[in-house]
């Protein structure tokens, strides 16, 4: 009875209207891969949608190929190819202009040693691809990792792994750029390679990026492109005196730096605060803003204890605004309760494991952040002399704030759960106007925590239920069911979903087995 009352009470506060989300579903197909995942998609300029879904197969389930589908205002599927990969391709990003689709395709030319990109383009009505090479590098400037092992030991250069090895495409806002991010290898010095690009697949100009420290120093961070003029800003962490630890002295050991990068050159600044320790930082150009926002612990990088604002002038590079906000009693209360919390509050001295899932601008004023509890545990056991080991991927609670454009917490949100393995696991974020959605799966079992709280709980995928949780512009919060498990063929992949703010929508792929569904919730 106490938990029919707390959910009640909580209803109260405010409801998620019947026509505040709108579903439109696709019909079930099938494909003759069953393990796929949605990559793209692309609104065209009918209200009609392009999906582009990888698909694996093979023992070590290798990419082999993409399905693309078009699909009208209704999800009707109007068209659809299955579009092979060769020479190790990889699409690295989409776009439509007109009536266009345009795929960035990376390939690997073992035969000629060589790296290239390509433009694939179809009209959107036939998808039959044409392809033009944009860009080629020699194999050699792509670095290669290692990994052995000799029972106990692992020897490796994985320590090295750059974010995206095989190269990164960004586009801008508006698609008018995009930018290829390139990591070459230098043993002697971090250097990266861009290249940008007008939607006309010109090269606009290209500039090396060179730190004067050895590659294992220096970590990559983000990048983002100006939608107007094809500026780039590149952000990275340089590690100091020649080592890789975060703390010296009880102060921090490295320094953020930001680089502006345009045809006529690069100019750079770096930045750091000896006593916060900011463990993840995201890069946000926005109109004629420049920020830098993530979390930071007072003690140690793996113990958060709060956010960090950077704003810059995006033309001189200016820092105008720093701010490092300690995370709210409303916050610290939804994760730990009150009386008995607190001890354990105090024993954690902060929290880890803070994974990002998005930063959105609101009116290009305020800043929401959502980010996730992400952890790896390995387990071994021991049964009649065999020794089993197996890992387990931890996705546990939704971690969402709002500031405003100066760095204060309007409100912050610590959202319950626990969820293990990829199948059904985490959400998928969207803010609307004044109000944050985020979309999940879990079951209608929902557990009551202390200080009235609550914890949504997970389920077997086949069972799992389409929930929606609301915040609105004053942190309160709110959620509903959308799909009951009993009336749907499929479950929903929050874990990949696909969101889409300038048109309030969200794109979901739906599996079980060989059948799949694509459902878009406009908000």
């Amino acid at each position: 009875m106490k938990k029919i009352t707390l959910i009640i009470l909580l209803l109260t506060t405010f409801n998620i209207n019947s026509q505040d989300i709108s579903i439109i579903k696709s019909e079930i197909f099938k494909n003759s891969k069953k393990n796929s995942s949605l990559k793209y998609s692309l609104e065209d300029n009918n209200g009609g949608l392009v999906t582009i879904r990888a698909f694996y197969g093979g023992m070590l389930q290798q990419l082999k190929g993409y399905y693309i589908q078009h699909f009208d205002s209704n999800l009707k599927l109007l068209k659809e190819v299955e579009y092979d990969v060769k020479n190790s391709a990889i699409i690295k990003n989409a776009f439509i202009k007109g009536n266009q689709l345009h795929l960035i395709e990376y390939i690997v030319d073992k035969d000629e040693n060589e790296i290239y990109f390509n433009a694939v383009s179809a009209d959107i009505n036939k998808l039959t691809f044409n392809t033009k090479k944009i860009l080629s590098l020699s194999e050699k400037n792509q670095k290669k990792y290692f990994g052995i092992v000799v029972f106990p030991f692992i020897f490796s250069n994985f320590s090295q792994y750059d974010s995206n090895p095989t190269g990164e495409v960004v586009m801008s806002d508006n698609n008018n750029y995009f930018v290829i991010n390139f990591e070459i290898i230098n043993k002697d010095n971090d250097t990266h390679k861009i290249f940008v690009f007008n939607d006309n697949f010109e090269k606009i100009y290209e500039q090396l990026i060179q730190k004067d420290i050895k590659d294992k120093y220096f970590y990559y961070k983000d990048i983002d492109i100006d939608d107007n003029d094809g500026t780039v800003y590149f952000l990275g962490k340089s590690f100091e005196n020649n080592s890789t630890k975060t703390k010296k002295k009880g102060e921090t050991n490295y320094h953020f730096e930001i680089y502006k990068v345009d045809s006529n050159g690069q100019s750079n600044v770096r930045f750091k605060n000896n006593d916060k320790f900011i463990s993840s930082l995201e890069l946000i150009k926005s109109k004629d803003r420049l920020i830098c926002v993530g979390f930071y612990g007072k003690q140690d990088e793996d113990k958060i204890n709060g956010v960090s604002l950077f704003n810059l002038d995006p033309n001189t590079l200016e820092i105008q605004k720093i701010k490092f906000t300690p995370f709210s009693e409303q916050f610290l209360t939804d994760k730990y309760g009150n009386k008995e919390g607190k001890k354990k509050r105090k024993q954690k001295k902060g929290i880890g494991n803070i994974d990002f899932k998005s930063v959105e601008i609101i009116n290009d004023q305020d800043i929401v952040l959502n980010a996730e509890e992400f952890y790896i545990t390995t387990h071994t056991s021991v049964y009649e002399g065999s020794v089993r080991t197996y890992t387990v991927y931890h996705f546990d609670d939704i971690i969402s704030l709002r500031l405003d454009k100066d760095g204060n917490i309007k409100w912050a949100r610590n959202i319950n759960k626990k969820q293990i393995g990829f199948r059904n696991s985490s959400y998928t974020p969207i803010t609307v106007g004044e109000d944050s959605y985020f979309f999940i799966n879990c079951s209608d079992n929902i557990k009551k925590l202390s200080a009235d709280r609550i914890e949504f709980k997970q389920t077997k995928a086949k069972k799992s239920n389409l929930y929606v949780i609301k915040i609105n512009n004053n942190g309160d919060f709110d959620f509903k069911k959308l799909i009951d498990d009993k009336e749907s063929k499929v479950y929903y992949k929050v874990n990949n979903g696909i969101a889409n703010p300038d048109n309030q929508t969200v794109i979901l792929l739906g599996k079980k087995k060989k059948n799949s569904r694509v459902i878009k919730l406009k908000i």
